[in-house]
């Protein structure tokens, strides 16, 4: 397993992404925490990312959000990023309705590792760290 540095936490929400900040810090305050409103400037903010080390290991994608949402983040994801680069991103979709279609929508794409409900809490952070990162 790999070692996680760094997360990329992609809500229109500011609250949430304050909150995830803040429980993800309290796992690890040496982590980079870096936030997105919605899916471009996640996009945007990939494509400048200058080497490996500063590409993020976790990337927590809300589903709904204005400009560019969840889905169609993926879609511009799997088009600009190539393999390399995508195998090293756990990509965890976060939505609010946790229905099995939903989930099972989201587990289809083969950019997505994981999913999760909102909201996230400290718990439910040290859960997918430890599933993923050593």
């Amino acid at each position: 397993m790999r070692r996680l540095k760094s997360v990329l936490l992609v809500d229109d929400d500011d609250t949430t992404n304050f909150l995830n900040r803040f429980f993800v810090r309290q796992l690890d305050s040496k982590l980079t925490v870096n936030t997105a409103c919605n899916g471009k400037e996640a996009i945007e903010l990939l494509s400048t990312i200058p080497d490996e080390e500063n590409t993020p290991c976790l990337l927590i994608l809300d589903t709904n959000m204005p400009v560019m949402d969840g889905w169609q983040f993926l879609d511009e994801f799997d088009k600009q990023f190539d393999e390399d680069f995508k195998k090293k991103v756990v990509v965890v979709m976060l939505t609010a309705l946790d229905t099995e279609e939903t989930t099972a929508l989201a587990l289809a794409n083969p950019n997505v590792t994981d999913t999760a409900q909102k909201p996230l809490s400290d718990l439910k952070f040290r859960v997918l760290i430890n599933k993923y990162f050593s």
